[in-house]
């Protein structure tokens, strides 16, 4: 009697604990801090310009000595920077008394340092520094209109109206925030529309600074300044979360979110969006800075980002994309382990989103291999550059010591529940999108070539719910696809999917790559995500 009871004590209380711990971390993840009002300047180093500028103390000339606001856009050498702090405002992050600032919003003027073939806002000439090099002209931190110093006047007490990308950005004067009783910080509550809000489609920037080409702190610096802070996050321990609370908040206006990152970052941002059931759905463009970009290709965004970025064409280019649906595929992989009497057998399953493609066999070998060199404490370079010369040893070896031959012996495919009398193979590679392994187009090489085994179509579209399946024969044919030497095989199309392994693999899910132990992997049709694509690159 006292077992049951304290049996019963004990159930109660670990549920009660366990309902108790999830809604603090429910909690702690619905609440967005925020600075409190108005704030210093955020410096940062003036090499993330890529030019030389003014300080906006002393007018001496810095090639890399020195910072910047990555806010407003101010500059100081290294001996100015607490003057600097004392006499020029940043962007004030939001307005706490809407009644003072009305319906308008004032410029935040910052005197020289302008972009390069600046036009003034008055007499539509060029502000040039036409005399001896200083600080000339002034530019506004946040419509971004800029002056020459002896037209100034005439703009200098106008009021903002947020410029080119007003639709972008979320006003200072919109953003409602409050300090709960007891609480240490300020916490955001709440979005107001601003006033041309059948327009407004707020942009929110998530770049990943463990990216390939490592070039998300200059794209977080620059999109600062053209947009308010507050809406550009960067990617480090924490997940996209805090990110997109800003896009419930913003409801019922649809938000954009550009993802500065590679096919795992993007993969992130779209699952967290489905966890966190953001609605009305965001819209995600992308701005490749890993190392393959299959998606990115794909949506017209390009296979690598730019040398130097520009914020303003970047941005200007998301006002024209187009939104497009993704298929989205839920594969379910059942792992079996077989152990000892008195039970036989049980069940492990594992769910995983796809966007992209998934692979059994060589070519996730190989990837897998590039992502444990890159997590070892002896990786200290990360470059586009280097990532690639790593891809290309690690698929060479695999030329010489061949690991994944009789693939075909380990694996059974199943097409619609059809079984697949698979050839002699080392990958086999199931495709959303035709891009796989950083641009290789599998449909579009494999066109005239026959179908083994399945059935092929003469259409591919990635928001068809249909999936393309192919083989890949060996690591040199990988080298050979990704230089158009030669076809994949071609297996079919289905729109279900299923894997019988019989053995520990290699497999890869849009890059990202495990070992895998005997299990079955069933791969169906789970909605869309919505996507912009770049109309001006000439996309699929």
């Amino acid at each position: 009697m006292f077992d049951c009871s304290f049996n019963l004590f004990l159930s109660v209380f670990l549920i009660l604990g366990s309902v108790w711990l999830a809604g603090r971390f429910f909690l702690k993840e619905q609440v967005v801090y925020i600075p409190d009002g108005k704030r210093r300047h955020a410096w940062k180093s003036i090499k993330l310009l890529n030019r030389s500028c003014f300080c906006s103390i002393c007018e001496i000339l810095m090639s890399s000595n020195g910072v910047f606001c990555e806010n407003c856009g101010v500059c100081s050498d290294n001996g100015c920077v607490r003057k600097a702090d004392v006499e020029f405002r940043c962007k004030e992050l939001r307005i706490r008394s809407r009644a003072d600032d009305g319906k308008e919003s004032r410029h935040l003027w910052v005197r020289g340092n302008l972009p390069l073939a600046s036009e003034c806002c008055v007499c539509a000439e060029d502000v040039d520094q036409i005399s001896e090099p200083g600080l000339y002209g002034q530019r506004c931190a946040w419509c971004q209109r800029t002056a020459h110093d002896k037209c100034f006047s005439e703009v200098s007490s106008t009021l903002c109206d947020f410029g080119e990308f007003k639709s972008m950005i979320f006003p200072p004067k919109c953003i409602l925030a409050s300090r709960t009783k007891g609480a240490p910080k300020v916490h955001l509550t709440g979005i107001i529309p601003p006033e041309w809000k059948d327009q407004w489609r707020p942009l929110i920037v998530v770049a990943n600074s463990k990216s390939g080409s490592s070039g998300s702190p200059e794209v977080v610096a620059q999109m600062r300044g053209i947009l308010h802070p507050l809406q550009v996050f960067e990617l480090e321990s924490h997940g996209p979360q805090e990110a997109l609370q800003w896009a419930i908040h913003a409801a019922p206006a649809t938000c954009r979110i550009l993802v500065a990152g590679g096919d795992g970052t993007v993969d992130w941002v779209l699952n967290t969006i489905l966890q966190m059931n953001v609605d009305p759905l965001p819209e995600v463009a992308i701005l490749p800075l890993g190392t393959g970009n299959d998606l990115s290709r794909v949506l017209g965004w390009g296979a690598e980002g730019p040398d130097t970025f520009n914020p303003i064409q970047y941005l200007r280019k998301i006002q024209q994309a187009r939104a497009v649906k993704l298929d989205r595929w839920l594969m379910e992989i059942d792992a079996h382990h077989h152990i000892r009497f008195p039970v036989p057998r049980f069940h492990q399953r594992r769910s995983v989103f796809v966007y992209n493609y998934f692979s059994v066999g060589v070519d996730a070998l190989v990837t897998l291999n590039f992502h444990k060199a890159r997590e070892s404490s002896l990786y200290v370079f990360s470059s586009r550059f280097i990532n690639k010369a790593l891809y290309l040893c690690f698929g060479t070896h695999q030329v010489m010591q061949q690991d994944c031959v009789d693939l075909e012996k380990k694996v059974e495919l199943y097409l619609d529940d059809v079984k697949i009398d698979l050839p002699e193979l080392q990958s086999i590679v199931v495709l959303n999108i035709d891009s796989w392994g950083a641009g290789v187009k599998l449909w579009e090489m494999s066109k005239d070539s026959p179908t083994h085994g399945g059935i092929m179509r003469e259409a591919h579209s990635i928001s068809d719910g249909v999936l393309e399946v192919f083989g890949v024969v060996s690591s040199f044919h990988i080298a050979q696809l990704q230089v158009g030497l030669s076809k994949p095989v071609r297996l079919g199309q289905a729109r279900s999917v299923r894997f019988r392994i019989n053995g520990t693999v290699p497999v890869q899910a849009d890059g990202e790559p495990w070992m895998q132990a005997a299990c079955d992997v069933k791969i169906n049709h789970c909605g869309q995500a919505t996507m912009l694509q770049n109309v001006g690159a000439g996309a699929e």
